[in-house]
């Protein structure tokens, strides 16, 4: 009886724990703050399994760089495009990493 309560104590801890190792703090989602070493490693993770998705948050960036090294300002257009450009961005940040602070709620 003794193995088995400690066996349950042992497999309770352990889920506990990998539980409480997938969550990532909205502000980091978002962008508002860097990712700590751990949620790097598992925004990583997330990116691995999803790899189209990363894809197209790193073709955002790069349009993002290109667009505000842009010489003109377009009539004000190219404002409303950087925006859009981030809004997409952190759209995308909230469905790749969601699953990761669904956890955690």
């Amino acid at each position: 009886m003794k193995k088995v309560l400690i066996f349950s104590c042992i497999l309770m801890l352990a889920a506990s724990v990998s539980h409480a190792q997938k969550v990532i703090s909205i502000d980091v989602i978002i962008g508002s703050r860097p990712p700590a070493p751990n949620e790097a490693q598992l925004m990583r993770a997330e990116e691995g399994k999803h790899p189209n998705v990363a894809r197209a948050m790193h073709d955002i960036e790069k349009s993002m760089q290109a667009l505000h090294n842009a010489p003109d300002d377009f009539g004000g257009h190219k404002a409303q495009a950087e925006a859009d450009l981030k809004a997409a961005y952190v759209s995308l940040r909230k469905a790749l990493y969601f699953r990761l602070y669904q956890d955690g709620r």
